[in-house]
């Protein structure tokens, strides 16, 4: 019988170790490209349902109808997770004049229980984060009509910059009106309308919305706006139609038909927690029946024609956006 010894002892701990080592790292191997193989085949699945083109177009929509002017921009790619969270980011702009600025990122992560999805905007500039005030023009619930003290200092600013300056501009009315009505007080002033806030019960029908309310001088809700109509088939691409006259009943009628799409598609959870859309199969049952009424606008344009807006009686409450030097396109 051999004689064990502590060299031979370092000889069987070692090739164990080796043969420990080795098999770990097999192991190690063997998993990552099982991983990798399962990333691939969720990726290429991923990008086969068109999941992240439906939930960029879905967090579009209620960036249009909650940023009062500001819009993202679709054709990026996300990533899933291996646990099947969809992650999506994407450029946040605002149009000043004819020219598009980028003011943020948007970032989305969509996970399978909606509870725990969540939604960052990341500005560039903290200044682009304020978001343009509305203020009804009278209180749904009693009728009472509220006046807004005047705003000189927004006209005085508009009066004393360069002819050659664009803005964005903001103004509430004194009257709830349909889309046409406000279009029509506008069109003939040289200036593109943005956005429209729109009146969907809050307070009467919608009693429990966020509002804030200022003595007898004003009062204000959380809603919806009506925006530049965005419409898709597949996801894949879609198109984009701006505020105008002619085409406002098909603005709505796309409007009416994203927001069916969403209750029919999302959670209420999802809807309320992440994309910010609160009460919107309420809000979209009261457009259905009552149609659209809008109480004020974002529009850009020149200064000095936006400086005109100020014998229009039916604008209060104005606000002041951002200039930037001349890029406008004069009307023909």
């Amino acid at each position: 019988m051999t004689e064990w010894t502590k060299d031979k002892e370092k000889k069987v701990l070692w090739r164990y170790r080796f043969l420990l080592t080795f098999r770990i790292i097999r192991v190690i191997v063997i998993l990552s490209l099982i991983y990798g193989i399962y990333m691939m085949l969720l990726s290429i699945g991923y990008s086969k349902t068109n999941l992240y083109s439906k939930n960029e177009f879905e967090m579009n929509l209620a960036i249009d109808w909650t940023q009062a002017g500001n819009y993202g921009e679709t054709g990026f790619h996300g990533e899933i997770t291996p646990f099947f969270s969809q992650k999506i980011s994407f450029p946040l702009y605002r149009t000043i004049g004819k020219e598009e600025q980028a003011i943020g990122t948007v970032n989305l992560t969509k996970r399978m229980i909606p509870t725990f999805s969540r939604k960052e905007i990341t500005y560039l500039n903290p200044a682009d984060s304020k978001i343009f005030q509305f203020y009804l023009p009278e209180d749904p619930r009693t009728g009472k009509t509220f006046k807004l003290s005047s705003t000189p200092e927004v006209w005085n600013s508009l009066n004393k910059v360069h002819e050659g300056t664009v803005a964005n501009l903001a103004f509430s009315t004194t009257t709830f009106l349909k889309p046409e009505e406000l279009l029509d007080r506008l069109k003939d002033y040289d200036v593109d309308v943005q956005w429209m806030p729109l009146y969907t019960g809050e307070l009467k029908e919608i009693r429990d919305v966020g509002s804030s309310l200022g003595g007898d001088n004003y009062l204000s809700v959380d809603t919806l706006g009506l925006s530049k109509a965005r419409q898709t088939d597949d996801y894949q691409s879609y198109s984009l139609s701006g505020i105008r006259k002619e085409t406002i009943k098909d603005n709505e009628k796309i409007m009416l038909s994203n927001m069916k799409m969403l209750i029919d598609n999302e959670s209420d959870t999802y809807l309320e927690n992440v994309l910010g859309l609160r009460y919107l199969n309420d809000r979209y049952h009261y457009l259905k029946k009552n149609g659209f009424q809008v109480y004020g606008a974002v529009v850009t344009g020149p200064v000095k024609e936006l400086l005109k807006l100020k014998e229009l009686d039916v604008i209060q409450g104005a606000q002041l956006g951002k200039f930037e030097y001349w890029n406008w396109t004069e009307k023909e």
